[in-house]
């Protein structure tokens, strides 16, 4: 694990650029196919970001021995993992194209 720690800070600054490179191009285009998948290349930064800040302060907590931060930021690591792992999957379903849905949550 200590090993992967100096990249920590240059992925989560990546997450950080991919979050506002995809939110300029989401605003600036119109809906459909191909801006929903920077939508979710979006939100998969964010989580990247998120993911790589939670990871640090974990390793902080770790090495200072406090307990009540290792179990937060523990929790929120494996929350932002969770959410790093579906944006992935939506992201990749996306990349499919859309799909002929009859019925929606909307309808």
């Amino acid at each position: 694990m200590d090993a992967l720690l100096p990249y920590l800070r240059p992925v989560g600054y990546s997450g950080v650029a991919l979050v506002v490179v995809t939110w300029l191009i989401v605003s600036f285009s119109s809906p459909g196919p191909r801006r929903a998948v920077f939508e979710w290349l979006g939100a998969v930064g964010l989580y990247v970001a998120l993911l790589a800040l939670f990871i640090n302060l974990v390793n902080r907590s770790l090495a200072s021995g406090n307990r009540i931060g290792l179990f937060a930021f523990g929790f929120l690591t494996a929350l932002f993992s969770i959410g790093l792992v579906l944006a992935v999957v939506q992201t990749l379903s996306s990349l499919r194209g859309p799909t002929k849905v009859v019925s929606s949550a909307t309808n």
